[in-house]
């Protein structure tokens, strides 16, 4: 098999490795200028030729493995997992290309070219047995998402069944996952729709589109955690930060002059979760808003690592000139230097949005539960959302009445958008404010505030956003609109 004028021809399969074909393909992707997105496609059908011309032989390898070891079982079973290394590999080199580039532009090709390629990856992951998914699992390398969750121990040969029964039932999931993905980037994939309707007998296509895996965006944000703060703000201007700490500024101050004749002022935001937190550029924000406990929640563990070193003057977007300058500033108004050191957190958790409580909160380390955070902030964190109703409500049921809750999102017009959400060129979702206010109402929350923005720059061109400010109604004056509806 060999590349030739930025194609791949078949010589002999059985000479060159499944990783040497996916080197060859990225050098003739790249030889193009990363605009032919072909190699990718004809490496995905022999990929998946070979995959599948090998299952006899797999088949009859496990068969020959009952009552072996289970290192010869894993030996026998391995050779199939070369073919699905290439496919992730393939896959991993386009997500980060489209996650560098952030290219705004229709890309229809490239995201066929990804459709393709997940629906083939997942195919295979549908087809391996409990003794390869096993295998799978423990590479280092993998995209499996849940490998951690599998335990492998070479000296006990105790309940292997049921450890190969588990992998493939992990391996199932990731396929639907994969599958989803294939879907979502490409409506005209038929062979995802089939693929998914297979693994799943009672879907009704509905949930497709809702939003990316969160396992899946977790680990694509993993490998890009220690450039991430450079590329945002140098590389695409980025200003989402700013733009929700300065309307929670405004928020607070206009609440204060509401209150100036009251007895009790609520000079700053009591509690405050920074949503979809990542490495921590909103929470330079917001800290100094915030009187009591500041939150940050992500699915990247990585991101998180680096939110953890964030102090009042080190880190989260400020740059080595800056955090000299910032610490000079405030000793020069007779700051202590140990108040620099205050961390921007004073908690940080891997969780999903919609799966927090108050419980595994606010108050993960208290037996009492209190009235909840009155701040909320999801900076440019819904591109990976289609339908925000479930994560809406999942924040107002950790708020206290009147909180506020402040999120951008890229913005969609409802005639490009008839669901309300759309999925961009860019891989990442666009919302109509119809489908935003909406939901948030049915959550309980008033608007307050709205403002079109540019969150960012891509290819030189201004993104269009907007920029959202509500408040959490009372029961009483829920009660109170719904009668006025």
């Amino acid at each position: 098999m060999l590349v030739v004028g930025g194609t791949i021809s078949v010589v002999t399969a059985e000479e060159i490795s499944p990783e040497s074909l996916f080197h060859q393909a990225v050098e003739a992707w790249q030889m193009s200028g990363t605009k032919n997105y072909k190699p990718f496609d004809q490496l995905a059908d022999v990929l998946l030729e070979r995959f599948e011309s090998s299952s006899s032989s797999v088949a009859s390898s496990e068969a020959s493995s009952q009552g072996s070891s289970s290192s010869q079982a894993y030996s026998e079973a391995n050779h199939r997992l070369p073919i699905v290394g290439a496919m992730e590999e393939s896959i991993l080199v386009l997500e980060r290309f489209i996650f560098e580039q952030q290219q705004g532009r229709e890309e229809t090709v490239r995201d066929q070219t990804l459709s393709h390629l997940y629906v083939v990856y997942a195919t295979a992951l549908s087809q391996l047995s409990g003794i390869e998914c096993r295998a799978l699992a423990l590479d280092p390398h993998t995209l499996l998402i849940g490998a951690d969750t599998v335990h492998h121990n070479p000296n006990n040969n105790n309940n292997n069944n049921n450890k190969a029964h588990q992998a493939q039932l992990l391996c199932v999931e990731n396929a639907e996952n994969a599958a989803r993905n294939a879907a979502t980037l490409d409506a005209t994939n038929t062979r995802a729709q089939a693929l998914l309707e297979q693994l799943l007998p009672s879907n009704d296509g509905s949930s497709i589109h809702e939003r990316k895996p969160k396992e899946f965006v977790a680990e694509l944000f993993d490998s890009f955690a220690n450039s991430f703060d450079e590329k945002l703000l140098d590389g695409l201007a980025y200003k989402v930060p700013q733009m929700v700490g300065k309307l929670a500024q405004e928020i607070m101050l206009r609440a204060n002059n509401i209150n100036n004749n009251k007895e009790e002022e609520r000079p700053l935001f009591e509690n405050a979760l920074d949503a979809g937190c990542g490495t921590g550029l909103a929470g330079r924000y917001l800290r100094l808003l915030v009187q009591d406990k500041l939150v940050g929640v992500d699915a990247s563990s990585k991101m998180l690592d680096i939110a953890k070193g964030c102090t009042l003057h080190k880190g989260c977007g400020l740059k080595e000139e800056e955090e000299d300058k910032k610490e000079d500033d405030d000793l020069g108004k007779n700051k202590t230097p140990t108040k620099g050191d205050r961390p921007l957190y004073d908690d940080l958790m891997v969780l999903d949005l919609e799966e927090m409580t108050l419980e595994n909160t606010l108050y993960r380390h208290s037996n009492k539960l209190g009235e909840g955070f009155d701040l909320i902030v999801a900076a440019d964190v819904f591109v990976y959302f289609g339908s925000l109703e479930a994560v809406l409500n999942t924040f107002a049921k950790v708020s206290r009445s009147s909180a506020t809750l402040i999120f951008t999102c890229e913005k969609a017009l409802p005639k490009e958008a008839p669901l309300g959400w759309r999925l961009l060129p860019s891989g990442r979702f666009a919302h109509t404010k119809e489908h935003v206010v909406e939901m948030a109402q049915k959550a309980g929350y008033e608007l307050e505030t709205y403002q079109d923005i540019v969150p960012r720059m891509e290819k030189g061109e201004p993104v269009k956003g907007h920029l959202f400010g509500f408040v959490l109604l009372g029961d009483s004056e829920k009660i109170i609109d719904d009668k006025e509806l």
